[in-house]
């Protein structure tokens, strides 16, 4: 089984010890980021900037924390995500900058999403090849940090999402969405995304890390230009290097969770062990968990190791 190491966001007592933001490098330990960062290399970060008028994103503080950590392994991290220039201001305005984070603030792609590498993809499910945005491709290490919430087209945007539709450029993003069109677009979109995240990888083996906030879980994306209530309490932080198992033990432990008031949940009725992006989306979102396993990317047996 996969190794999936978790910080519980409800800690035992009162203590400094305890925060979640002070014991975010032990689980970056625990999960060996330590032991592929070298001096000089090049690490992308890859996040959500979230967009203005949204709130619900990584906050400041883990990003900080995260960057030191590359840091003192005297690696080179930046922070990056895909639109262009316009996204970075929006990351201004949202708290993120290298006065906040002590790292350049970049887009994958370049100012208007032109620079990537044309990856082909073998044994595809629908995209055989796939534009890989180029600061993405070009880094030593990628650390996919994802924030776990609902979304739209695929029931729920996690580590997968935060890489299919954040390390590509506009032309992927519309053929991705493309596929929502088919017939079966519900599975097509999420198989599409699969493709996506096994180009974005290809030359990353042995070099990511892909961690997810489980915070402020609400039951849509990032790039939601509003603010909403969490459907459930915080979960904590998890860490793996499969993004497969990640996925899997991210989900399982959002469904497990009881709802929260004045959220969707209500709206819904949804309960603990209910499929809760599937109840409000009418898309599952373990069909991009099972592809990505199908496709190599990953395990969907895990063990969930509490730190």
């Amino acid at each position: 089984m996969s190794e999936v190491y978790f910080i519980r966001a409800q800690r035992p007592r009162y203590h400094r010890s305890e925060s979640l933001v002070i014991k975010l490098p032990e689980l970056l330990d625990k999960v060996g980021l330590g032991e592929i960062l070298g001096k000089d290399l090049l690490v992308a970060v890859k996040i959500h900037f979230g967009v203005i008028g949204g709130y619900r994103t990584i906050r400041p503080p883990f990003i900080r924390q995260l960057i030191n950590y590359i840091k003192d392994k005297e690696a080179l991290p930046f922070l990056a995500d895909t639109w262009g220039l316009k996204h970075v201001y929006d990351a201004y305005f949202n708290g993120l900058s290298h006065a906040t984070i002590g790292a350049p603030i970049l887009t994958v792609n370049g100012v208007k999403e032109n620079f990537y590498y044309t990856v082909k993809v073998e044994n595809a499910y629908h995209l055989s090849e796939v534009k890989v945005a180029g600061n993405i491709y070009d880094a030593d290490v990628l650390v996919n940090f994802a924030h776990g919430k609902g979304h739209g087209g695929c029931g729920f945007g996690g580590a997968i999402k935060n890489l299919a539709l954040g390390c590509t450029n506009r032309e992927m993003r519309r053929k991705l969405h493309g596929l929502e069109r088919e017939k079966e677009g519900v599975r097509y979109f999420q198989e599409g995304m699969i493709d996506v995240v096994k180009a974005v990888l290809s030359n990353k083996a042995g070099k990511a890390v892909h961690l997810m906030w489980l915070m402020d879980i609400v039951e849509h994306c990032d790039c939601t230009p509003f603010g909403l209530m969490p459907i459930v309490p915080d979960i904590g932080i998890l860490a793996s290097k499969d993004i497969v198992a990640l996925e899997k033990a991210s989900l399982d432990l959002i469904n497990r969770a009881p709802p929260l008031p004045w959220s969707a949940a209500e709206k819904y009725g949804l309960k603990a062990g209910d499929n809760k992006f599937l109840r409000i989306h009418g898309r599952d979102p373990y069909i991009q968990v099972y592809a990505a396993e199908k496709a190599g990317l990953g395990r969907t047996d895990y063990k969930l190791i509490e730190i």
